[in-house]
């Protein structure tokens, strides 16, 4: 997927949860994208755990899904196993417009975070996506992405790459 086309998902997304860009002031956002990220075209959306609990508390709309799979490149199949979401549920909640289940809306932001975290570590996008998408040994052959599905599938996904940033033992 190009760079225009993940960062035109995640402005809808963006919109669709009623977060403002990184770099738009806000009491509870987290630091503003280095010159160097805006420049290699970084995208990722900073979640304060504060604002991460009002989304959640507020419900996440369903019509999120369709710019959420499109930002990580993931078929509504693919997708609705990522949240862990059956997808005919996940294609109803869509029609009718409802908003996710607590248990799938925090996959959501599971999902987004693991992601930003993967991008401040990797050098580019592309690599950081790439990682996400990749079986990896130490988390038993299974993808990061398919990792967050758990919060602590999600954790042991964040220590590896806190590992890969900074050269720490896991």
């Amino acid at each position: 997927m190009t760079t225009s086309a993940r960062a035109s998902a995640l402005a809808s997304l963006r919109q669709i949860l009623d977060v403002p860009a990184d770099d738009a002031p806000a009491q509870d956002a987290q630091p503003r994208r280095t010159s160097s990220q805006r420049a290699s075209g970084r995208e990722a959306m900073p979640l304060s755990p504060a604002m991460a609990h009002r989304l959640i508390r507020r419900g996440v709309p369903s019509r999120s899904l369709e710019p959420l799979g499109r930002y990580f490149g993931l078929g509504k199949g693919a997708l609705a196993e990522a949240l862990d979401l059956d997808r005919v549920t996940a294609q109803r909640k869509v029609a009718r417009d409802e908003p996710l289940p607590t248990h799938a809306a925090e996959s959501m932001l599971r999902l987004l975070e693991l992601d930003r975290l993967a991008q401040e570590t990797f050098a580019s996008a592309d690599e950081a996506a790439e990682w996400l998408r990749r079986a990896h040994p130490m988390l038993d052959g299974q993808t990061p992405l398919a990792c967050a599905k758990s919060a602590f599938g999600a954790q042991r996904a964040k220590d590896i790459l806190v590992a890969l940033k900074y050269g720490g033992a896991v």
